[in-house]
């Protein structure tokens, strides 16, 4: 992509083809726009950031999310009085990470199977804690640590849904709903190093 400086007005894309970063925005300005950080080295664009206007999609901005929260602290907060009214979720001590080479979750697929409330080393050279609730697994990464320590970064993603990725899909499972998956599962890959959904910045 052809990009020296300014607000992109004209980003016209079919398909997405590799990930970036959202960074910040500007609803002040005259177009308002989404500050993006490329991959591509600080000789690209504005070094290394495009700006794109808002509310128009331009190259495909809003396809593909994710979302992350960084965490401050792994302290535990302090107790507080408010009472949750949802069910706890299964407490397994095992997840299932399906890989496939489609984007349906159905073609090419390898199973992972990895423990839960551990320290895991990433595929990225960093580290990852996975924890299943009712409906997602939750996954804190550790960008720069291999012990799992230092900052993180924590998201979630549902269980049971087939997630498409640039490359092929991904889909999670946990607990009762993993039952009969986890009997598939090739044991002897069972601790391969975790392909966490974030990379190293």
């Amino acid at each position: 992509m052809f990009y020296w400086s300014g607000i992109l007005t004209n980003c016209v894309s079919k398909k997405l083809n590799h990930a970036v970063l959202l960074v910040g925005y500007n609803d002040s300005a005259a177009v308002p726009y989404w500050t993006i950080k490329n991959s591509w080295s600080r000789l690209w664009g504005e070094s290394g950031y495009i700006r794109i206007a808002k509310g128009s999609n331009q190259c495909l901005v809003k396809e593909e999310v994710t979302t992350s929260l960084v965490l401050r602290s792994r302290h535990t907060p302090e107790p507080t009085t408010t009472t949750t009214t949802s069910a706890p979720g299964p407490s397994p001590s095992y997840f299932v990470q399906m890989s496939c080479t489609d984007a349906a979750c159905s073609v090419g697929c390898e199973n992972a199977t990895f423990p839960t409330g551990q320290c895991l080393l990433t595929t990225s050279g960093g580290s990852a804690i996975v924890t299943c609730g009712a409906e997602t697994l939750t996954e804190e990464v550790f960008l720069t640590s291999t012990h799992c320590s230092g900052p993180s970064v924590r998201s979630s993603v549902s269980l049971n849904k087939c997630n498409r990725l640039l490359r092929g899909s991904v889909e999670f499972f946990c607990g009762s709903s993993s039952t009969a998956r986890l009997a598939d599962v090739d044991r002897q890959r069972r601790y391969q190093p975790y392909h966490s959904r974030h990379r190293r910045l």
